[in-house]
């Protein structure tokens, strides 16, 4: 989350604009789940459109494909995030700990803002989530990566003593169980979004270490990318056709709309490996990517999710309706893409600064007050 000058000029593009793709990809999913969803803590729900339903809308039938951009954009990022990650040592705690005040920060600042436009009036769940963002998972992904983050040395270290063969059935049987297996049923062998990160990180590494010729053959990723793509809506298709006729599946169109789908996944590691061999250097490009993940922080904080934009979509249904549909989810999508934009490089200019010092004189006072008291217990055993 961190950037400076020189690494905006010195890194490749491709995988920068990669980035960018997977959050505009994810703001598109976000604006459909919020016309798709009821939402508990507003007055008003005329506005919502329910697509867990067969139909032979065609509206609704894209907004279905449209829903799961989000675990496309979701894996974008964790891939971009995992092939380097493999190659680091150990993880800056520092940084961590950084990540983990700053998201406290932007939540408290959206609070306190929203109470004052609001004159009070959100309630007492959302603004004591509000205060613990990380602790009630708002975000899922970033709570994930904080999670994630501080064991991948470990799982290096474990990947680094593995022989080919190890490597490949360890991968494999992850893969199967955590991808493949929990996309049919999403309750088998105790998934969780960590275990699913864990199963494609030695995937990609094993890819990183065995498979490199083809991870740079563009053509074939080109293909990878386009089977897989095929694959996905077909597959939704399928499921749309099979609800009209069988009463089982009438109410079951968001059932791989979920993050271990196989096909968006290695879609999305075909579309990673394009970008990782296209070469070339953008100021602007590396300068949006470096803030990809506040824009992440920002559009998707829980009270902005909560009681904004479905306001957005409410006044859309009331004064300009849903005759083009799918163009307002664009338009929205837009609107909230360049609010992330702009709230984010705000931030960053302004007060980041300042939240970055004084995490880091946190840190330390509790680094040192952590060791003084580890001491005492390891001297007491």
């Amino acid at each position: 989350m961190k950037w400076n000058a020189h690494n905006l000029t010195d890194r490749d593009s491709g995988i920068e604009l990669l980035k960018i793709f997977a959050i505009f990809v994810i703001v598109i999913s976000h604006v459909v789940q919020t016309l798709t969803s009821e939402n508990l803590y507003i007055p008003y729900q005329d506005y919502v459109i329910d697509i867990t339903k067969a139909t032979t809308d065609f509206r609704y039938i894209i907004l279905l494909i449209l829903y799961h951009f989000g675990v496309w954009g979701n894996s974008l990022f964790f891939i971009c995030s995992a092939w380097f990650l493999l190659k680091a040592t150990a993880y800056k705690k520092k940084k961590c700990f950084f990540m983990l005040v700053e998201i406290w920060t932007i939540s408290i600042i959206i609070l306190i803002v929203t109470y004052v436009i609001l004159h009070g009036g959100i309630s007492a769940k959302i603004l004591l989530k509000s205060v613990f963002p990380t602790l009630f998972a708002n975000n899922w992904y970033m709570t994930c990566y904080l999670l994630f983050y501080p064991i991948s040395p470990i799982l290096n270290h474990v990947i680094d003593r593995m022989n080919k063969v190890q490597l490949f059935r360890s991968a494999s049987t992850l893969v199967i169980l955590y991808i493949f297996l929990d996309f049919v049923k999403g309750d088998w062998f105790f998934p969780s979004a960590l275990i699913l990160w864990v199963a494609i990180y030695f995937l990609i590494a094993y890819i990183q270490k065995y498979l490199m010729l083809l991870a740079d053959n563009i053509p074939k990723n080109v293909i990878l990318v386009l089977v897989n793509a095929m694959a996905c809506i077909c597959l939704i298709l399928l499921t749309e056709i099979g609800g009209l006729h069988i009463s089982f599946l009438s109410e079951k169109m968001l059932h791989w709309a979920n993050n271990c789908n196989p096909f968006i996944i290695f879609m999305s590691l075909g579309m990673f490996n394009i970008a990782r061999n296209v070469h070339f250097k953008s100021r602007f490009i590396n300068y949006i990517s470096s803030l990809s993940l506040l824009i992440y922080v920002i559009h998707e904080n829980l009270i902005l999710r909560t009681y904004f934009r479905p306001a957005m979509w409410n006044y859309v249904y009331m004064n300009l309706g849903y005759a083009n549909l799918i163009g307002w989810v664009f338009v929205l999508a837009i609107i909230i893409f360049l609010f992330g934009i702009i709230v984010a490089a705000f931030y960053s200019v302004t007060i980041r600064g300042f939240v970055e010092r004084a995490s880091n004189n946190l840190y330390e006072a509790l680094k040192a007050r952590y060791l003084l008291l580890e001491s005492k217990i390891l001297e007491k055993n």
